[in-house]
């Protein structure tokens, strides 16, 4: 069993709780465990430096070891999950649509992950945007076109991996125009191959030709092709992704521990479908995993004795993320990092971000005075999480912010306290909200709001609406930290120079 527990391990990525690595994960690393997936639960403060607190202390174990997390930019953030990424996402650098911006800011990243000892980027998403509706997509897709897409996941590929950090494409084969979000139910996506080819697979072609060392499947439903989720489908990993795409890298499972798959299959049943599908490394998910490993181990050698799976398809698996390990360069050595970490990545981020801003009849600016500002807290997704968005500690920090408050959910638009006569009381109201092209409350409160001050300017930090807005509003194009600033030095004409990571 030893033998098989090593080789189960070296297709295993999974997580744990707290922010220090718990013994049970260093055993693991010590019995060929292929790594760690952090999530923002690990990185969030109080704590010492990330790589001190957490890479070390795993390194010291498995200096190969891949350490992943999700760091896309703008909207999902690890590295900076408890105050927004400094860095604008896909949405806006498509929407500025310069692929050496893009490569740019790839590359920044890439840097702060390598400086934090970080080798495996889950990201960039080569999703299609082709619902704006989409609920788990939206801005972090490049666009709503795969020629698009294609072109800046190339670019940004290139930017991690010509770094040191292995990318991963994700959601194969495209979650962009899913109506569900599959952290909670299987969407089903109802295009025939053919249709498929020409939308949703162009941009995952793009990237393999640039390299890209992993892809990730998406936990989502192609009824012309499988009744299987991709995730389990032979038909579509082994099938579609291998030998039609003659794709030769690592296959990472999106997490098992999402609701669609988790229900039906548990852990160990899943884990076993994936890498019969032709999965080679799974990802378990944010759940701590020292009591899912044994429902691993146990499933597979169940699997094993029915023939359901095979030590050759485990071992072919290995051998990939092997190949992987041996490729990622090893992460510098404490205190010495690649480059003046924050001084690049203000720079580079809060530049992107500007170039991404776009204005849709605004008054004329900077606007007069302090601001007060609203934000309709509008809920997120379990890929953002809890990550903070808005503009007032941006406005702060340039020393004009009149007052902040937030509208929950539900909230009766006449019952929202606007600012008083008085002190203030007469400076600008911005309304901030995020994503309302696909949130009726929002719009609803928005038109009311403006109806009670006309002269309010809304900032939208999500999706570009389509059609445009015909009242005041800046478009953001993301709700990272580098996108409020951006739009927070448009709306005072204040310049913001210091580091953005305080």
């Amino acid at each position: 069993m030893s033998s098989l527990v090593s080789l189960v391990n070296s297709c295993l990525l999974p997580a744990y709780d707290g922010r220090t690595p718990p013994d049970w994960v260093k055993r693991a690393l010590d019995q060929g465990l292929a790594g760690v997936g952090l999530f923002g639960t690990n990185l969030l403060p109080p704590g010492g430096p990330l790589r001190e607190d957490i890479v070390d202390p795993l390194r010291a174990v498995r200096p190969d070891a891949l350490i992943a997390l999700d760091e896309e930019g703008g909207d999902v953030t690890r590295l900076d999950y408890h105050r927004g990424s400094v860095y604008p996402g896909n949405h806006a650098l498509g929407a500025v649509d310069d692929t050496a911006l893009t490569r740019e800011v790839a590359e920044a990243i890439a840097d702060d992950l390598r400086d934090t000892g970080i080798n495996l980027c889950l990201g960039p998403c080569a999703d299609v945007n082709s619902r704006p509706a989409n609920p788990i997509i939206g801005v972090r897709s490049f666009g709503a076109t795969p020629d698009l897409v294609a072109r800046h996941t190339r670019a940004f590929v290139a930017g991690l991996q010509g770094r040191g950090v292995a990318a991963t494409l994700k959601h194969f084969p495209g979650h962009g125009d899913t109506g569900t979000d599959s952290h909670s139910w299987l969407p089903d996506i109802p295009r025939s191959l053919d249709a498929l080819r020409v939308l949703e697979l162009p941009p995952f072609a793009e990237g393999f030709a640039a390299g890209a060392k992993a892809v990730m499947t998406g936990h989502i439903r192609l009824p012309q092709v499988d009744d299987l989720p991709a995730t389990l489908s032979r038909r579509v990993v082994t099938g579609l992704l291998r030998e039609e795409l003659g794709y030769d890298g690592v296959v990472i499972s999106d997490a098992l521990e999402m609701a669609p798959i988790l229900d039906r299959w548990g852990f160990g049943g899943a884990a076993v479908l994936a890498w019969s599908a032709g999965v080679d490394l799974v990802l378990l998910g944010a759940t701590d995993g020292e009591k899912i490993l044994p429902e691993v181990y146990e499933a597979v050698e169940r699997a094993l004795r029915g023939g359901e799976l095979s030590l050759e398809r485990l071992e072919e698996a290995a051998a990939r993320i092997a190949a992987l390990r041996a490729w990622a360069a090893p992460a510098p050595a404490a205190g010495t990092p690649v480059r003046a970490a924050d001084a690049t990545s203000t720079g580079t981020g809060l530049a992107a971000a500007r170039r991404a801003l776009a204005g849709v009849a605004l008054p004329a600016l900077p606007l007069a005075g302090p601001v007060h500002t609203l934000r309709l807290a509008a809920g997120t997704n379990m890929a953002v999480g809890e990550a903070p968005w808005g503009i007032s500690e941006c406005l702060d920090r340039l020393g004009r912010l009149a007052s902040a408050a937030e509208v929950e959910p539900g909230t009766d638009p006449g019952r929202i306290p606007l600012p008083e006569a008085g002190e203030h009381g007469d400076a600008p109201l911005v309304v901030v909200v995020r994503d309302a092209v696909r949130d009726p409350w929002q719009q609803e409160t928005l038109a009311a709001l403006r109806t009670l001050r006309p002269g309010l300017v809304a900032v939208e930090m999500g999706l570009t609406p389509v059609p445009p807005p015909d009242a005041p509003t800046l478009l953001t194009r993301g709700a990272g930290l580098a996108n409020a600033m951006a739009a927070a030095e448009l709306l005072t004409g204040v310049r913001w120079s210091g580091p953005l990571r305080t």
